[in-house]
């Protein structure tokens, strides 16, 4: 056995650009994790990372290095058929590894669960009573790796389930992702090696044949496991030794270059990309490239190079954006990995339906001016300010993430084969770096890019628009035509001294206030009708949490719906007088302030969660949207474009019929009917603003969550929120499900599936304790649908039922969505709908006791988790205008009884309110 200890703090990881800001409450905070890793002697790697924050929780995957880019011509899906079938029989546990775990109380997506994707097959386990768990973890996954029989009949009888998830996956998604794939992948296995496989061999395969993958590649030497969690290195080696060292060690085939990269050559390709439902309307020029993957500090060194230049030249494209044809969107660069060591680098415009011409001349024209001039040096040193800026930050900052966070960063670094980096040394090398970065080295990194001799032009066509893409001939006659005209560089704007915001005077009085000390809540009226609502607690921390909740939803009074959606969508990047929009972006992310507009049918939020000392600026950008905001045009060209890209697809689609007849069969009518070309042709940015200035104008109320005196919080409240003029509340006609039963059956599918939809609903008055009882009483009754539609009837693979007590509607509503064979869709909405008339009656205590003691961890590991509280403060106030529910969080685990979740349970189905919606193939509505 040869082993090694190691700390992950070696140089290999590409710098986070921006850190994202760490969640509020109870994290682990701890020096980075000391790793032991070892190899049996017959090959099998392991990595073993103890993590004791959280007592007695562990983690375990296994790798095995075999996907579906190993299989031949002839075993399409198969490594994905071998993953389902070595949780069946095995030589110690002939019922099955599933059978063997459920019976100890697993249950599988929660504790237990696999998936197969090109280049491996990876066994993820989380056992119900953690560490004391690892022992039957490591048996599982032993007879998993080398025991498993594989046995005709089981295969029979599993293949119902692999073609449910078979047609579970099917969609206009993976439709568009295949011709992706097969374009930018050409010249490899990825076009004909999907994981899933296809219907034919999923029906047809004998078990002789994934009885050869399995005996090819199942060896200790393709297998790499993973512990991490509340363990002792020591004891867990011993136990990784008792189990694996047994197996012998075996031969693992070799694999050539040709089953992960492209075979390049000199060649340009013209490809068009279109479905019916898809509403893509782009042009893109795509280039393709081999380069070395290099680790260590050269390696870091030149993704840093990378990523230097893409976002520089992200910045220079949007500068261009003016410049561009008014049918002409956003120009955007990607580079993506398409191999182990092949890539791809695109640009791409968003064009109007139709305009694919301008949209090829755009991005010829781009490509040329960043061959002929690079980036611009300024871009270049102001990104490399930022880098330095985040690196300080990174440096600086320990890191602090809950356990499953830890668990997910360690993971993923283990799945790639390389060690976990973290964000202090990846900050204390990108400082040593950047300096020696230079104009000339990033600008040759883009051209190599740019002038590879691989190259593909896409075109993207949505719905069933017609379109003859031009020949490869005439693109490049093109191109060579505009290589000869002369371009100039793109324009530089001045941007170092931004200007001071508006002062525009919204001043105002606290008019009243309402002391809540149990709660230590305050609520002030202020003199324009507004309301604050401020929880002062320590639970902030250094931040402040803000959000403006009024009743302005796309559905209000007096609003057009599309339009409402539009401005309140837009008016989030909008920037005030005398700034320009990529500039006051750039002020606002300098300063953490991150607004987030929200508009729902009946209701719009504003929210956004700041440093304390950013308090001014936080309420004077809330003002600035309701006196000074503008509307950018460009903003409002891209969108107009996304919505006439919609209604091309909308002529003709499928999916667009479905939504419209569900919608109708539930509601009674669609909730607003879509702009017209010509509504889209008119629409300026001026009635844009008009419609935001009716929204902006409902009465608000403000919750704040912050630690500071009130001193500090009442003078900018008064300055910069009493005053803003307000209006009339917007109120929302009623969109709801109406009641009684309706049915329908109707023939929209492109692929050999149905699609089968319940909704029903339960008058039912909300309180906390309800809707604890209607939460556990969904997760039991998500339980039994599984076991009857899939484990009992083999007829689906995954379904989704979700079920929750609305506050707003006063109902208990619930819906379950599945896909099956069509010629099973009937049989199995009459088991569902039997599991969910019974499913009360097969609650027992057991589940009560075990749902109970996940509650109650939920809840502590909710602990200190600002969301949850802001989440229970505007429930208290919507329900009892006043914070008193933030008073009976502690009991709420005593509504967890057997009678009051049973009586929940009875409320998630009605059969006098329910909907049922079932789509199957074309052809086949009877």
């Amino acid at each position: 056995m040869i082993m090694r200890k190691r700390l992950y703090g070696c140089f290999l990881a590409l710098l986070v650009m921006v850190a994202s800001q760490p969640a509020i409450g109870d994290e682990i905070s701890v020096p980075l994790p000391v790793v032991t890793e070892g190899r049996l002697a017959n090959g099998l790697r392991y990595t073993i990372i103890p993590l004791h924050a959280e007592k007695g929780r562990i983690d375990v995957r296994m790798n095995v290095d075999a996907g579906s880019l190993d299989e031949t011509d002839q075993q399409s899906g198969v490594a994905h058929m071998v993953e389902h079938m070595v949780f069946r029989a095995t030589d110690d546990w002939p019922k099955g590894v599933a059978s063997r775990l459920e019976e100890q109380g697993w249950r599988r997506g929660s504790h237990y669960n696999a998936v197969t994707s090109y280049e491996r097959t990876q066994f993820m386990m989380s056992p119900p009573d953690g560490a004391k768990g690892l022992d039957i973890t490591l048996r599982a996954l032993l007879q998993m790796a080398a025991h498993a029989r594989i046995s005709q009949q089981d295969l029979d009888d599993e293949r119902k389930v692999i073609l449910e998830e078979w047609r579970g996956k099917l969609g206009v998604a993976s439709r568009m992702n295949a011709q992706r794939i097969a374009a930018l992948r050409e010249g490899s296995r990825y076009p004909t090696r999907s994981s899933i496989g296809n219907i034919a061999s999923i029906e047809q395969t004998p078990a002789t044949v994934l009885m050869d993958f399995y005996r090819r590649w199942y060896h200790p030497g393709n297998m790499r496991l993973l512990i991490i969690g509340d363990i002792n290195p020591q004891n867990v080696q011993a136990q990784i030794q008792r189990y694996f060292a047994p197996l012998p060690a075996l031969p693992v085939p070799t694999r050539n270059d040709a089953y992960y990269n492209q075979q390049l050559q000199a060649q340009l390709r013209v490809v068009r990309l279109q479905d019916s439902e898809s509403g893509g309307s782009q042009v893109s020029w795509v280039n393709r490239f081999a380069e070395p993957k290099l680790n260590g500090q050269e390696g870091f060194r030149q993704r840093l190079i990378e990523q230097i230049a893409l976002t520089a030249l992200t910045r220079q494209l949007k500068r261009q954006r003016s410049e561009l044809p008014s049918v002409v969107g956003n120009v955007v660069a990607r580079k993506a990995d398409i191999g182990r060591s092949t890539y791809a680098f695109g640009l791409f415009a968003d064009v109007m339906p139709g305009e694919y011409t301008q949209g090829l001349e755009t991005v010829i024209r781009e490509r040329q001016r960043l061959i002929q001039f690079g980036l611009d040096e300024r871009d270049i040193n102001s990104v490399k300010a930022d880098i330095r800026q985040a690196a300080l930050r990174m440096r600086d900052t320990p890191e602090s993430r809950p356990f499953s966070g830890w668990v997910n960063e360690l993971a993923i670094a283990w799945q790639n084969d390389r060690p976990y980096i973290g964000a202090q040394m990846r900050g204390k090398n990108a400082l040593l770096l950047l300096d020696d970065i230079h104009l000339q080295e990033v600008n040759a990194r883009l051209r190599s890019w740019l002038q590879a001799m691989d190259q593909l032009v896409q075109f993207s066509i949505p719905g069933k628009a017609s379109f003859t893409p031009p020949t490869s001939a005439a693109i490049a006659d093109r191109e060579s035509d505009i290589a000869r005209q002369k371009l100039l560089p793109t324009k530089w704007l001045d941007g170092a001294q931004l200007p001071p915001l508006p002062q525009r005077d919204t001043a105002g009085q606290r008019l009243t206030v309402k002391n809540w000390p149990k709660e230590n809540v305050q609520e002030w009226s202020l003199s324009n009708g507004d309301r604050v609502i401020w929880l002062r607690t320590p639970q902030m921390k250094n931040k402040i949490w803000f959000r403006a909740e009024s009743q302005a939803g796309y559905l209000g009074e007096g609003l057009e719906p599309w339009r409402a959606q539009l401005a309140s969508q837009l008016m989030g990047y909008a920037a005030p007088s005398g700034w320009r929009d990529d500039d006051y972006l750039r002020w606002k992310q300098q300063h953490g302030l991150r607004f987030n507009i929200n508009q729902q049918a009946d209701a719009l939020e504003v929210s956004a969660t700041v440093e304390r000392e950013e308090l001014d600026n936080l309420f004077h950008v809330y003002q600035l949207l309701h006196t000074d905001g503008h509307i950018d045009s460009e903003s409002m060209k891209n969108s107009v474009m996304a919505l006439a890209r919609r209604q091309v697809v909308q002529k003709d689609s499928l999916s667009s019929q479905r939504a419209a007849q569900s919608a109708i069969l539930r509601f009674g009518k669609t909730d607003f009917e879509q702009p017209t070309t010509a509504q889209l042709a008119e629409l300026t940015v001026e009635s844009l603003a008009a419609e935001w200035k009716k929204i902006s104008a409902a009465p608000v109320t403000f919750f704040i969550m912050a630690d500071i005196p009130e001193a500090q919080l009442k003078p900018v409240v008064e300055r910069y929120l009493a005053g803003i003029a307000r209006g009339e509340p917007l109120f929302a006609s009623s969109y709801q499900q109406s009641a009684g039963h309706r049915e329908k059956r109707s023939a929209l599918n492109i692929e050999p599936k149905a699609d089968v939809q319940l909704w029903s609903f339960n008058p039912q008055a909300w309180s906390p304790e309800r809707a604890v009882q209607v939460s556990v009483a969904r997760n039991l009754i998500t339980q039994q649908l599984k076991m009857a539609l899939r484990d009992d009837a083999r007829g689906v693979y995954n379904l989704m039922f979700n079920g929750e007590l609305n506050d707003k509607t006063a109902r208990v509503e619930s819906e379950l969505r599945f896909s099956s064979a069509p010629e099973r869709a009937t049989e199995l909405a009459q088991r569902a709908r039997k599991t969910l008339r019974d499913a009360a009656a097969r609650i027992t205590q057991h589940d009560i006791d075990e749902q109970k003691i996940r509650f109650n961890r939920a809840e502590n590991n909710r602990k200190g988790e600002v969301s949850d509280l802001q989440r229970r403060l505007i429930l208290s106030y919507r329900h009892y205008n006043n914070p008193g529910y933030l008073s009976r969080l502690n009991g709420l685990d005593n509504a967890i009884t057997l009678a009051g979740v049973r009586e929940m349970a009875t409320r998630l189905y009605s059969s006098n309110n329910l909907v049922i919606y079932t789509v199957v193939p074309q052809g086949k509505a009877q």
